[in-house]
């Protein structure tokens, strides 16, 4: 185990490829299938709102994330660092969304249009960071650096909509609304992995703990897709969506 410094990448050949992190690339394509997945069956519903178009397109957007996420760890002797950059800007839109997705549920359009502006506000702030970090900051011996925005813009956005709102409208909504601020709390310890660098073994290291975590959270959107739509849909028991 080690803290404050990771292990050696893991490095492995495949038909004259030099490749890199098959653990990463095994953990991103996981949570890839599950977020297509989940999308999926949103769309099986086929209930038109704006919180289901917009929780959908998030779940796309999150899998496809993780997607090339995995190929930037995997290609990284090829990729380099630019092989990261379309996960990293992918990540402030998939907050972006879920975060449209959650505020089209309030019930105060003043309190709407607020959070819809305040929620742009900080993706466009969150990406000039980013750009000058880039333009100007030499990551290049610590690539994890470039992670500091959209992790932070992720704290934020999907702490308040999926944390904060989700409390929310467990009350005024739905009860299965409880599953998405659960889904925060229990990818939470990922941060505190991440921050100060824990590893536990080459093979699952910070980024597979994160990874392991995320999966967790994701079987909790899938809990509340079930519950919530599948009373959405009941003629017995209407929900305002």
């Amino acid at each position: 185990m080690r803290i404050g410094s990771d292990f050696e990448k893991i490095k492995f050949d495949f038909y004259g490829f030099h490749l890199l992190e098959p653990n990463a690339f095994i953990g991103d394509m996981l949570l890839f299938f599950i977020a297509i997945f989940l999308a999926v069956k949103i769309g099986k519903y086929k209930i038109n709102s704006p919180f289901s178009s917009h929780f959908r397109n998030f779940l796309i957007l999150y899998g496809l994330s993780f997607f090339i996420g995995g190929l930037g760890h995997l290609l990284f002797n090829y990729w380099a660092i630019p092989g990261k950059y379309a996960s990293w800007f992918g990540a402030f839109f998939v907050s972006f969304l879920v975060e449209k997705a959650m505020i089209s549920l309030h019930p105060n359009l003043k309190v709407q249009v607020l959070l819809n502006k305040i929620s742009m506000f900080k993706l466009l702030s969150m990406i000039l960071l980013e750009i000058l970090l880039l333009i100007y900051v030499d990551i290049s011996n610590n690539p994890s650096i470039g992670l500091v925005f959209p992790a932070m813009n992720s704290t934020i956005g999907l702490g308040f909509s999926l944390g904060v709102l989700g409390f929310y409208y467990q009350k005024k909504i739905h009860e299965s609304f409880k599953y998405l601020w659960i889904s925060t709390l229990v990818a939470l310890p990922s941060l505190l992995f991440q921050s100060l660098k824990i590893n536990i073994h080459p093979w699952f290291d910070r980024n597979d703990f994160s990874h392991f975590l995320l999966a967790i959270s994701l079987l909790f959107y899938w809990k509340f897709i079930d519950e919530y739509y599948r009373k959405a849909i009941s003629p017995v028991i209407p929900v305002i969506i």
